[in-house]
């Protein structure tokens, strides 16, 4: 492909990954596409050949927004409970602000968990990536200290990713303003380790 077609390319899967967030990666057609992008349906055709194709491209595309907006900035801090507390803030407070739908790995799972196929397995090999990164940021804390030797770190995790999907949920579906706000509170709370008791 060409540098104008790699362009066009990503011009295209920046706008289709927004379209998706709000009518879900099986509402996304070449049809719809080329009404947001300008871009004619041939064109895109060209470009993706197939509806999975440009779905796939799609999530590879979230992920690496994902990867710019939470985990880059993430790295700047020390490993265990500092680098966990900075993705967990760029992931309320970044991440879920970047598509006009909210994040497209919660609306994609509700709406591919019962149809398997290749756009399911990506979803949720991106999914599991996530969570696996928590869990060893989470491992790192307990080993040196910042948490409680007996935290349970896949409990953890479990925890912090369900606040940060009912925090999407309440503020996509039902319009709450202060929902990302709840989520910063929430997970405040669980990271802070508990404070030992006077003698």
């Amino acid at each position: 492909m060409t540098k104008v077609g790699d362009a066009r390319r990503t011009s295209v899967l920046d706008r289709a990954t927004h379209v998706a967030s709000v009518e879900g990666l099986a509402g996304v057609s070449f049809g719809l596409l080329a009404d947001h992008t300008s871009v004619p349906k041939s064109a895109l055709q060209t470009l993706f050949r197939t509806k999975e194709e440009l779905q796939l491209a799609i999530i590879k595309t979230a992920v690496e927004v994902f990867t710019r907006t939470v985990l880059m900035p993430a790295v700047e801090h020390p490993e265990g409970l500092p680098r966990l507390r900075a993705m967990m803030s760029a992931w309320v407070d970044d991440y879920l602000k970047e598509f006009e739908g909210g994040c497209i790995f919660a609306a994609g799972a509700s709406e591919l968990d019962g149809h398997p196929g290749p756009v399911r397995d990506a979803l949720a090999e991106a999914v599991r990536a996530g969570e696996e990164l928590t869990t060893r940021e989470i491992n790192l804390a307990i080993r040196l200290g910042e948490l409680p030797p007996d935290t349970d770190a896949e409990q953890l995790t479990f925890e912090l990713h369900a606040m940060v999907l009912q925090a999407n949920h309440d503020r996509q579906l039902l319009g709450r303003d202060d929902a990302l706000e709840r989520a910063r509170i929430a997970i405040e709370r669980r990271l802070s380790p508990p404070i030992a008791p006077s003698a």
